[in-house]
């Protein structure tokens, strides 16, 4: 089993990419659980949606950046958490985010929900919201699947 811990997306990301990761655990024949940034990692393209000072303002700053390729669908945890929050004086999810998913779906989770990936499909267990063309919704609640 290989646990992907949290951080600064960016950082785990480029960090991964150093070590040359993505090649080596798609060989890996085991359980791999993400947590925080380790799950958005795990995607074919990450959004590493702002939290940093600097990175909502900057010109250089990549929101969408090749992930280890472990699943199609991009999570955004602790949305319970970060909803409000405010990143360069613009509001996360209403003044970046959501313009971000022009063109991309992203899948919101409070703690304690997640998404589960196998050979045979995909399924988020708990509260989550989908985040797509600028507009959210609700797809489940808590102790509810939503199968993707």
């Amino acid at each position: 089993m290989i646990i992907l811990s949290g951080g600064h997306v960016p950082t785990e990301n480029a960090f991964f990419m150093e070590i040359g990761f993505p090649d080596t655990i798609r060989s890996f024949d085991g359980i791999v659980m993400g947590i925080s940034a380790g799950s958005m990692n795990c995607a074919e393209i990450v959004y590493a949606q702002p939290e940093e000072p600097g990175e909502a303002v900057s010109g250089s700053y990549r929101k969408f950046i090749p992930g280890l390729g472990l699943t199609k669908y991009n999570v955004l945890p602790h949305y319970q958490a970060v909803k409000d929050d405010l990143v360069d004086g613009k509001r996360l999810m209403e003044e970046i985010t959501y313009p971000d998913s022009r063109g991309h779906v992203f899948y919101a989770i409070v703690d304690g929900s997640y998404l589960l990936q196998t050979e045979t499909g995909a399924e988020i267990r708990g509260e989550s919201y989908r985040i797509s063309e600028g507009e959210i919704c609700q797809i489940s609640s808590r102790g509810e699947v939503f199968r993707l």
